[in-house]
């Protein structure tokens, strides 16, 4: 099952198997072909974004390669995906903040940030 900020796991490094008998540590993904979905979108729906505008955007993607990368300074791999992008879209950012909110706390806590509940909003639909 796909891990997301909904369903993260319990452990990061457990969530990855190993490698020709190698931990693997870390993932990453690279996107290629994004731009010709965009385009493609594009064309049906013309937009004029400005510098500095926020664009939430939906691709949908094929796994196409999967690589392994050496990490430095210890004997574990990074395992490296490259995501072919198909179909394109942008959305409004109401269809995607609360999915986006929750990945940026799953980050925060991963570095070691708590936020605190100044308002007493914690857990609440306020």
């Amino acid at each position: 099952m796909a891990r997301t900020p909904r369903n993260p796991a319990k452990n990061p490094v457990e969530a990855l198997s190993s490698f020709e008998g190698r931990d693997v540590l870390q993932s990453s993904i690279k996107v290629t072909n994004a731009g010709d979905g965009l385009s493609d979108a594009m064309l049906v729906d013309p937009a004029e974004y400005h510098l500095g505008d926020s664009v939430y955007v939906v691709l949908e993607c094929v796994v196409a390669r999967v690589d392994y990368q050496a990490l430095t300074g210890v004997d574990a791999l990074r395992r490296v995906h490259t995501l072919r992008a198909g179909t394109a879209t942008v959305v409004s950012p109401e269809l995607v903040s609360d999915v986006l909110e929750a990945q940026r706390v799953a980050i925060e806590k991963a570095k070691g940030i708590q936020r605190l509940d100044l308002d007493g909003k914690e857990g609440t639909d306020e």
